[in-house]
């Protein structure tokens, strides 16, 4: 078996991931919580509690559920916040490691549950979009999983990537979740809005550093 066959695919998360948006994640948290009347947090209390959208995340913060109203309006408040900011660039480092991954032969793409075009146009200003296969983000209602849109994303990378090992890289238990559901590696990234010791509770290593995820992505690769 040759090396390069054995060079795996990474699906990348891209909020709390490659974009440099942890604080302003945090702000726009706030946003959503000023809109229903409740006090600022703090990242450990986002990190504790983080979930994969704006109300869900709101509402374990607050330890409640929100009523219907409630989270359309922690859901705007959340998105209005990023709408009225310029976007988020790549993290530090970033750039240079997928390209030198892309030297090395592995690929990348992007799921996301950001908005698709809105995505796809920040990636496209970076200029780092020749860097990606595929890049998806969410064209329909507010998401809870990534399990279907990984689905859907993996069904079109496989014309492209073939049987190639494929990782996802991501922040959030739904990260390891979509993986596992979809048999593809995780690989939990500790930088993000989630807690390291929650995604350590997975069971799999969790990566303090983009870089460190990468190896860790390539490592698993070699011994399927």
């Amino acid at each position: 078996m040759s090396r390069n066959f054995n060079r795996p695919h990474l699906v990348w998360g891209w909020r709390g991931t490659l974009a440099d948006d942890v604080q302003r994640q945090v702000a726009a948290v706030n946003a959503a919580l000023a809109s229903l009347g409740a006090q600022p947090v703090d990242l450990d209390t986002v990190r504790h509690h983080f979930a994969t959208s704006a109300p869900t995340l709101c509402a374990a913060i607050l330890s409640r559920a929100l009523t219907d109203r409630e989270r359309t309006r922690a859901s705007v408040a959340f998105e209005t916040y990023h709408s009225r900011r310029l976007p988020a660039g790549l993290l530090p480092g970033a750039e240079d490691l997928l390209a030198r991954l892309i030297r090395s032969s592995c690929t990348h793409s992007v799921l996301s549950l950001a908005a698709h075009n809105g995505l796809t146009q920040r990636i496209s200003e970076l200029g780092v979009d020749s860097l990606f296969l595929r890049v998806d983000g969410r064209t329909g209602p507010s998401a809870r999983s990534k399990k279907q849109p990984l689905a859907k994303h993996l069904c079109a990378l496989r014309q492209t990537v073939g049987d190639r090992p494929i990782a996802l890289i991501g922040d959030a238990v739904d990260d390891i979740q979509a993986a596992v559901a979809n048999r593809v590696q995780p690989v939990p990234y500790a930088g993000g809005l989630t807690h390291p010791d929650i995604l350590r509770h997975s069971g799999v290593p969790v990566a303090e550093t983009l870089a460190e995820a990468a190896a860790l992505a390539v490592e698993y690769a070699h011994t399927m």
